[in-house]
């Protein structure tokens, strides 16, 4: 299993990378692209078409730059910014996307100004965090959000089918925070911190696409999941 704080501190002994061994790092991409490839393009076409004209984006723990550097080929107006842990993976990132300004932090602990991000967007990156840190990603989204700000949060959720049933319970035995997610973490933490959470689409029938109004709500944050839209 991995080792939670490990990975949200770089300098611990125990850190372990995106795809949990230095020497594929480099291969991370290419390793996930046949499940979540699909994944990574709808998350792109949902920021494509919100992002008002010169908006700003952010990626919370960007790794590769994947998401973003789909939406830099289609939107070319945005100002494009990514956070990621790990070094190396923004050393990848920085050569693959040059154009972006991409730095080193925790989601938890984000170099961005207040209140000057349009739109945030994190994808498979939550289940691989504490709860603290989550909890502290959703508070960091909040201050550097502008007002009227969306948050995209794609992840491991509560399944919809029974196959996503058996993939979460699959992933689970080696992530707890999958297992954790799959029993609805995600809208607890949404829930202690006002924020409304919405669900958009499903992917596998566990991997689903959040979107989150960090403004206090106005009439309560729904206590149950409601079904997205399945991609497959």
């Amino acid at each position: 299993m991995r080792n939670d704080h490990a990975c949200s501190d770089p300098t611990a002994p125990d850190f372990l990378p995106g795809a949990h061994f230095h020497f594929l790092t480099p291969l991370y991409e290419l390793l996930a692209w046949p499940m979540l490839g699909g994944v990574w393009r709808a998350m792109a076409d949902d920021v494509c078409r919100t992002a008002q004209p010169g908006a700003t984006v952010a990626d919370f723990g960007c790794g590769p730059a994947t998401v973003l550097r789909q939406v830099a080929a289609e939107r070319p107006d945005l100002e494009l910014v990514g956070v990621d842990i790990d070094a190396q993976m923004l050393a990848i990132s920085r050569r693959r996307l040059p154009g972006a300004r991409l730095l080193q932090g925790s989601v938890a602990a984000v170099p961005i100004e207040d209140a000057s991000i349009d739109v945030v967007v994190s994808s498979l990156v939550f289940h691989h965090l504490p709860r603290d840190v989550k909890q502290g990603a959703f508070r960091e989204a909040r201050r550097v959000l502008k007002p009227e700000g969306l948050f995209f949060l794609c992840d491991f959720s509560m399944p919809t089918t029974r196959s996503g049933a058996w993939l979460v319970g699959l992933f689970g035995r080696f992530e707890s925070g999958v297992a954790s997610q799959a029993t609805g973490e995600l809208q607890e933490l949404a829930e202690a911190e006002s924020i409304s959470i919405t669900p958009r689409w499903t992917c596998w029938g566990c991997i689903t696409q959040h979107e989150i109004r960090v403004q206090p709500l106005r009439t309560g944050v729904p206590s149950s999941f409601i079904s997205g839209q399945g991609l497959v």
